[in-house]
Parts: C-alpha cells; structure tokens; sequence
C-alpha cells in the first residue's frame, strides 16, 4: 500500500466542495482523507501502487476540468457526462454540436471538449440532450439522424418533431414507411449534413 497526496487551488468554497462531490463519486480508492482550508484543498488516497496512481490522475482531471473560467476552456467529458447524469446515453459530437448550434465556439477531440460554452453549460446541454434521445427510444429513427435531431431541438428550443420537420424541409432527412410504421433517416451523410447545419458558425 502506497499513499499519494495531492494540492489542489480553490477560489470558493463552493468550488471546492463541487470538487470533492465529483471527486468521490469517481475514486474507487477505500481511503481517501480530504481537507479544505485556506482556500486550498488537500487530497490524500491511501491504496495499492495502480489504485493510488489511477485516484491521483482522477483528482486532476477533476480539478482541471471544473478550475477552468477563462474565455475558451477544455472539459473531459467523462467528468461533464458524470454531472449531467444522464437519462439516455448520448454520443459525445451531439454535445459539440449543440454548443455549435447555440452560437459557441467548440471543438472535439477524443474525450476532451475545446468550446467557450461554461462547464455548466456543457452540462445543461448533454442533459437536455439524454432528454431527447430519451423521447426517441422507441420512434424508428437512425442513429445518424438523431446525431442531428436532438441537437437541432436542444438547441433552438424545439420539439424533436418540429426538429424532424426541419430537418426533412432541408432535405438532410428523409421519411419512409415499412408496414404502415414510419421511419426517419439521413438523406445525406453526416458530415455534410453537420456542414449544412453549421455553415456560417464558429467551430
């Protein structure tokens, strides 16, 4: 058994306890010993070599992720999704387009989400896309299309049939119908429906 302690900054107190919250709910480490004082907040993880190693890399993405305020930031979107608790699961460029949609800046890579949208933003976004891709569990709708559905309708406000609508009327879907059930899929690939989507917005 190893221990690892580690310093993290907090400018309120509030921030440090939204820290420790998110922290916790990931750490699998048995003992952790957290203290905030000073505005600073201490993390020690006693737990075997790995453990200790894998609690430490958690306390920073954590912290790096919920630190940030400046005009561009970049979140893990392990940390956002764990937030946001999502209903359904929801694929990570579905979040990046919305925020594109909403008039922010943002940027995908891998896990990591580059955007000037704040984090609590990004997180209102994906819950309210898990809410979407909720409502169309059982409609016969594509993967693909819903990548552009629940955006679309996140972001103007819309329902997701008012979305299908105008989705269909740009011609970037299409409907059909098999034994009197109606279907929705992509009329288009995505990308160029996403570039359809976006031309003139900031990515």
């Amino acid at each position: 058994m190893v221990s690892r302690r580690l310093t993290f900054k907090a400018r309120r107190a509030s921030d440090a306890v939204r820290f420790i919250d998110t922290y916790l709910d990931r750490v699998k480490a048995r003992e952790v010993y957290i203290k905030y004082r000073g505005g600073r907040v201490e993390v020690k993880v006693w737990a075997n070599p790995a453990l200790a190693k894998l609690s430490a890399v958690e306390a920073r993405k954590v912290y790096g992720t919920l630190r940030q305020g400046g005009r561009v930031n970049t979140y893990d979107l392990t940390v956002v999704l764990q937030e946001a608790k999502p209903k359904s699961p929801i694929p990570p460029d579905a979040i990046e387009l919305a925020l594109r949609l909403m008039g922010h800046r943002a940027e995908l890579n891998g896990s990591r989400l580059r955007t000037d949208a704040g984090f609590d933003r990004v997180v209102e976004v994906a819950r309210k896309l898990s809410e979407a891709y909720q409502e169309m569990v059982d409609l016969d709708v594509s993967s693909n299309a819903k990548r552009l559905i629940a955006p679309l309708a996140v972001a103007r406000g819309m329902s997701i049939y008012d979305a299908m609508d105008e989705l269909v009327s740009m011609g970037l879907l299409s409907r059909g119908r098999v034994n009197d059930r109606e279907y929705v899929t992509l009329a288009v690939n995505v990308d160029d429906a996403v570039k359809a989507l976006t031309a003139g917005r900031t990515s």
